[in-house]
């Protein structure tokens, strides 16, 4: 092989073989996602957390965000009573928030399951679960909580 083709080969191949990765990560990655999804949930023992709230749901959330409006909406509508703790609202809802490993709102706790987001069938499971819900969806009465 000469002496420039030696030379030449490895700039050539160092680009290429970064496009390549910039091509095929994003397309891996997602494939990935797709054959291991993340946990819907997270299970643990949250005794000491229903007792002090008094109550088997447990919402941390702030005011303005529109997906614990939709958990609000979605518990009123269920006829569950659930503890809510602001956490732009109180420094110390926002320490317990952040001690739990809270990253986004809403954090729901309900029965043994943990919740992150609003994922309408998972808290509808969950408060199946632990006999807070109806089997078919309760209309909505317009209270809020």
């Amino acid at each position: 092989m000469p002496t420039f083709i030696r030379k030449l080969l490895p700039l050539l191949l160092i680009p290429a073989f970064f496009a390549i990765g910039l091509y095929l990560g994003p397309k891996l990655s997602s494939s990935y996602r797709t054959a291991f999804p993340p946990a819907a949930y997270a299970t643990g023992d949250h005794a000491a957390l229903y007792a002090k709230a008094g109550n088997e749901v447990v919402m941390y959330a702030t005011t303005t965000c529109p997906y614990c409006e939709k958990v609000r909406d979605l518990l009123a509508a269920e006829g569950v009573k659930y503890t809510e703790y602001q956490i732009d609202k109180s420094e110390a809802a926002n320490a317990e928030f952040i001690a739990k490993g809270g990253i986004g709102v809403p954090l729901l706790y309900i029965g043994e399951r943990r919740i992150d987001g609003f994922r309408e069938p998972v808290i509808r499971d969950a408060l199946k679960a632990i006999g807070k819900s109806a089997d078919e969806p309760a209309k909505a009465t317009g209270a809020s909580l």
